[in-house]
Formats: C-alpha cells, structure tokens, sequence
C-alpha cells in the first residue's frame, strides 16, 4: 500500500439544492462557473482535483502554503462572481484544508487525510475556510492571512480530535481608499485573476432589475462600440498579459473621440473566453458594434486580425489583418483606431486626432515591463508590500528602458500613493512627494489623460483640491468615455466638500458601464452619506457582494446617525475585529477641504462606538 504526505482541499457549495430545486439550469450553469474557477485556480497552484460528487470539489496539492494561497483566491474569485446576483442566488462554498498521509490507489487518495479535509469544510462558514491545526502550522506565517482559534473539535468518524482554525478576512485586501482601476488594473479578466461574468447572467431569476436588464449606451445620434478582449493565440498563456494590454490600450484610443460611445472595458472583458453570439453580446453591452479578434506576438513578430461587426444584423463591416514587426506595435493600434473611426464615420477633430498620436516607446521592451507591472495592479491578492515592491520594480525597469516613455512613470507615481494609502511602508507623505514628481514628470513627457489622472490623484490626498479638480476636468477632456474616471473623481469630490455633485457623476457612470464595480458603491456610500443621505448610504453598501471591512465604518456611522446605536454598535465591533488598530484619531488625519464635514464624519464614528486612539 502506498503512501503519502499530502495536503487535501475540500469545497463544498452551500445550497446548490434549494437553488437547483428554483431553476435547474440557471443552477447548474451557476455551478459551472464556481467549478471553472476552483478547477483554474488548483491548476494554477499546481494542484489536482480527485475527486468531487454533484456538488463538491477534492484536490490535493504538493505544497501547504500553495493550497492556502489557492483556497483564498477561490473564495475571492467566487465572491466577485456573485457581485451581479441577487442575494438569494448567491452560491457561497465552503473550503476545507488538511496536510496529512494519504493511501495512494492509482490517481485517487483515500484516508483520514482526505476525510478530515471534508469534515472541516462542514465546520466552515459559507465564503469561508476552515483549516487543521498540522496545516496551520505551515501556513500561519503568510501575510495578510489571519486565524481564529475555534479549538479542538471532535470529528464525525474520525478517531481523535483535531485542532481547527478558521480564516479570518479572506476577502482581497483593498487600500483603505479606493484603488484606481482604469486601464489594465480595471480589466476583471484574466488579467484581473477574477472570474468574469457569465454570459447568462440576464437569465438567472432573483435577479435585481437594474442589474438583469443591463445598461442601454445606445444613442441614436452616435455609434456605440464595445472591444472584446482579443484572444491570445501565440501558445504561450503567460502572454495574456500582453493581448490584454492592446486590448485596453484600443479601447482607449477609441475611447478619445467624443463622438464614439465606447463600452467601459472592463464591462466587455465580462465575455472573455466566453461564446456567446454577437448579437447577444450587443444587447447585453448595449452598443451597436463590436470589435473581435485576435493576437498573435512572437520574439520578432506582431500579428493581429480584428473585425468589426454591426451587432444588430451579425454582419461584417470590416475586417483587416496586421502582420508587423514588435516594434510596430503601436503602429497596428493607431491603424485599428483610424479604421474603426473611418468606417463609423465619426467626425474627428483635430484635437482628436492629435490625442490618438501619443508618442509610443521607443523600446518595446520597456512597454512590456509596463505592461507586466500594470498586470500587478490587476491582481487584488497583490495589494500588499510585496505587491508594491513588485510592480515598482517592473515600471522602473520600463523607465531604465526608455526614459521618455510617459505612462510608467505615471504607474510608478499610483505605486507610492498605493503605498501613502494603505501604510504599505514607512514613507509616510514623503511617499506622495515622490507620486507627485512621477506623475508631473509623465505629464511633461505627455499630455495624456492617465497623466492628468493620476495627479490630480497626488493632489486631493495632499489636500490640494483645486488642482485635483482640474486635472480631473483636463483627464476628462482628453478621454470623455470613460465612466471610471468619472466615478474616481467623485471620490475627491467628497474630501472636497462637493458630496451631491460626486453622486451625479457616480449615477452617471453607473449608467455608462454595464458592469459596475464594487467601489462605485464604496464611494456613493460615503459621498450620501456626507449629504446626510444615510439611509440611501447603507443600501449603497448592501449592493456589494463582498464588501472590504473598511465599508462597514459608513454603515456603521450611517445607522448611528439614524438613531440606530445598537446596531451602529454592533457593525463596529465586527469591524474593529478585523483592524483593531483603526481610530478616531487617524480617521482625522485625511484632508478634507471643509472640518465641518471631518467632523461630521467623526461624530458618526464616535456615536457607532469607535475608539478616539
């Protein structure tokens, strides 16, 4: 009999029967979904799945803090899947974790390892995981992963008892403020290493109306365009990165001319690597083109074939093929652009135009490097000081490449903002000294929407509102369709003492994107509630799936504010679980335009139980 020292992950779904016994086939084509993603992400880890009946999965992994890793970006990835449904049809999972010895029987494991893995996933909360204490003990080291003790329990059919741990804030770690996701960092592909959409999402029942019917950017007196994430089929699946980036980078040049309505990219990324027919496609993004295609890129080579169709009839409008040296990469977009304008016969300006012809790098190595340090914004689980590290590194290899090359220098400013919000490390506000130099450095180099982006970023968080205002404004000149942007600047909008106005603009862009992301709903919480909005600022909140603990400071001052101090109370203790070390005292340390709205928001904090130190 053979044996050996294994770590065994099992996952069970919670309610597949009760949701199978509403509607079978929305609930096993939800089921799939969940399958898809914890099958990607075992692969990914290198793992193996074993064995599974009905509604559970049994993988096995060579590496204990491999199997953690993955479990946590499972329970992740399934959380943002469930964003769009409506409560009652979330399918939560349960993950057990166990390292022990296993019988080997051809490629099955037997075994107490295998049925103590089992028993805690029974033992864990749904979204949760639930780890033995021999596992623990490998894994209690890792960063940004904590545990609570539930002590030793007593197992159904096991023998003795085994000490259990549960993990506590699972979810991805977010900046206290809310990270900018526009271009690659608000791709939710597989760039973003969460699951998209599914494209039978309009048909599941129980879902919320605003977010079944989709959302129409169809005008009549303008053309509407949606850019499908091109297919990388260069053989190589590290590439992905790079079909990613073009994609983006089309999606913003298109995303310049006013009289283009584009669909936000990371609404069209929802149908990556998902077959759907274009005419669905069209109605579910609610644009009346679409571009489809793909990308090929070799050590010497760039090869590209796009099609434009009218997703009304299904018919092709226009369709080319470019196959140019690397170098030439942009290039290829710039004609792609022209093309798709040409036959929309958009009317362009001169400005316009001139917006589309941004100086490319001059090494094409220095925009891969860029591009692999914007693949480390896309990542949530590398919200961290390593994370941090990685993605410097990466654009300042980019600079070193080709010093005039504008955009890394704009990523390398967010890198030490990230750092500033989140306490990534001890720099502190010097940090933002050196964001601010990076990104007036970018826009020196070019006059660029993400340059004008990204300082007017530097300047709300060193208070400097005026300036944060018109860069914002000057982004948005240059790159009018961009529903992020808008709903980003509403964020400095409410610092700024302009909380109505940072509603407009974030009911706007929610409109404008068919997939909204969790943090508009962050931001309007918080911007309703600094206009006394505080019922309307807790079913913001509610509308995320898997809300950051952050969130729970508004809905807590919101109920306090409301009269509703036990409750107010009792969200604060869950919050203050998880941050113990979150005060009165630093919650006054951010820069608002106006103190009577600091101390608007404090007073909420102190009546909801915060501590002042």
């Amino acid at each position: 009999m053979q044996r050996r020292l294994v770590t065994i992950l099992a996952a069970d779904a919670v309610g597949y029967s009760r949701l199978v016994g509403k509607d079978e086939d929305a609930a096993l084509k939800l089921f799939k979904e969940c399958a898809t993603i914890i099958d990607e992400r075992v692969r990914a880890h290198n793992g193996r799945i074993f064995g599974g009946a009905g509604d559970s999965v049994v993988a096995e992994f060579p590496s204990p803090v491999e199997a953690m890793r993955c479990a946590i970006e499972i329970q992740n990835q399934i959380a943002h899947l469930d964003e769009k449904l409506s409560e009652d049809w979330r399918m939560l999972f349960r993950v057990g974790l166990n390292l022990g010895d296993a019988v080997v029987e051809q490629d099955n494991l037997l075994g107490e390892a295998v049925n103590v893995a089992a028993r805690l996933e029974g033992l864990s909360e749904p979204g949760g995981i639930c780890v033995s204490g021999s596992l623990y003990e490998q894994v209690k080291h890792l960063p940004d992963v904590g545990f609570q003790d539930l002590g030793t329990k007593r197992l159904k059919n096991i023998p003795l008892p085994v000490h259990a741990y549960s993990v506590k804030s699972i979810h991805s770690k977010r900046s206290r403020k809310r990270l900018p996701m526009w271009g690659l960092a608000a791709a939710t592909t597989a760039l973003l290493a969460v699951i998209a959409l599914p494209i039978w999402w309009k048909h599941v029942p129980g879902m919320s109306e605003n977010q079944a019917t989709g959302t129409q950017i169809v005008a009549s007196s303008q053309p509407s365009i949606a850019v499908l994430p091109l297919d990388n089929i260069s053989g190589d699946p590290s590439q992905e990165y790079y079909s990613d980036g073009v994609t983006n980078d089309i999606t913003s040049d298109l995303s310049k001319f006013s009289g283009l309505l584009v669909a936000a990219y990371n609404s069209s990324s929802t149908f990556k690597n998902k077959p759907a027919k274009i005419q669905d496609i069209g109605k579910a993004l609610g644009v009346r083109y679409v571009l489809e295609g793909t990308v090929q890129k070799t050590a010497e080579r760039l090869r590209i074939n796009a099609q434009l169709i009218d997703a009304e009839t299904g018919y092709h409008v226009w369709a080319d093929r470019y196959d140019q040296p690397l170098g030439d990469t942009f290039a290829v977009q710039e004609g792609i652009t022209k093309n798709i304008v040409t036959t929309l016969a958009v009317k362009v300006t001169d400005a316009e135009e001139r917006r589309t012809r941004l100086k490319p790098p001059a090494n094409m190595d220095a925009y891969d490097y860029y591009l692999k340090g914007k693949q480390i914004w896309a990542d949530p689980t590398k919200v961290t000081a390593e994370g941090n590290e990685e993605a410097r590194q990466l654009f300042e290899k980019a600079i070193e490449l080709d010093p005039n090359y504008s955009a890394p220098y704009a990523e390398l400013s967010y890198v030490y903002v990230r750092a500033y919000q989140s306490g990534l490390d001890d720099g502190g506000k010097a940090n933002l000294d050196k964001a601010e130099a990076l990104a007036e450095k970018a826009l020196a180099l070019s006059d660029n929407a993400n340059s004008h982006w990204y300082l007017a970023i530097v300047a709300w968080n060193k208070g400097n509102f005026d300036k944060s205002f018109s860069e914002y404004e000057a982004a948005r000149q240059i790159n009018p369709n961009d529903p992020d942007l808008a709903a980003d600047m509403a964020e400095a909008l409410i610092y700024g003492g302009e909380p109505l106005r940072a509603i407009e603009q974030i009911e706007e862009a929610k409109k404008r994107n068919v997939r909204v992301p969790f943090w508009y709903f962050w931001n309007e919480g918080k911007a309703r509630y600094m206009a006394g909005q505080y019922q309307q600022a807790i079913d913001a909140i509610n509308k995320i799936a898997s809300p950051p603990n952050d969130v729970r400071l508004i809905t807590a001052a919101s109920k306090a504010q409301l009269g509703d101090i036990a409750g107010a109370k009792a969200i604060m203790a869950e919050f203050s679980k998880i941050d113990p070390d979150w005060s009165i005292e630093k919650s006054a340390e951010y820069y608002y335009r106006n103190d009577s709205d600091r101390q608007h928001w404090l007073d909420g904090l102190r009546k909801a139980g915060l501590k002042e130190k």
